[in-house]
């Protein structure tokens, strides 16, 4: 009954890191060839989120450069959408605005600045997610940034 319990601990223990693992792979293979031209910035911000979250990240943008943002996600989520604000949190660009290009912004930046990136994921369109049993979609979710020195 003991090795049970440690079994089951065990196994509880290491499914979120494999998860983990997982998105990172995912991000890494597929979402940064999609950065090119951009020199991705060597961080790789990733995580599982599932329907209705949303997660904030506090960046620091360099004066001079030319930035890429690229949000990537698992089809299954839908139409992920990002918000990118400044520190005072008034709203700069909203991706679901964009028709064109929705999962991505380049933008130029004149004066060295933090800026909080903010990535969500819609909620269920039917309402059948609301019945008790009914699984909720969750997948991985990569927040990119590549840069290029403005000519």
């Amino acid at each position: 009954m003991k090795l049970a319990k440690l079994l089951s601990l065990a196994l509880l223990i290491t499914l979120p890191i494999a998860g983990f693992s997982q998105c990172k792979s995912y991000a890494k293979r597929k979402c940064l060839p999609t950065l090119k031209p951009f020199i991705h910035n060597g961080q790789l911000n990733s995580t599982t989120l599932m329907e209705g979250e949303s997660a904030e990240l506090v960046m620091t943008f360099h004066a001079g450069q030319q930035y890429r943002l690229k949000v990537c996600a698992r089809e299954t989520l839908g139409d992920v959408s990002f918000k990118v604000m400044d520190m005072q949190r008034d709203v700069i660009f909203d991706s679901s605005n964009e028709k064109s290009t929705p999962d991505n912004w380049d933008f130029d930046v004149n004066a060295t600045q933090q800026m909080i990136i903010m990535v969500s994921v819609p909620k269920a369109k039917s309402s059948s997610a609301d019945l008790p049993g009914t699984l909720v979609q969750s997948g991985c979710v990569a927040l990119l940034v590549g840069f290029k020195v403005k000519s």
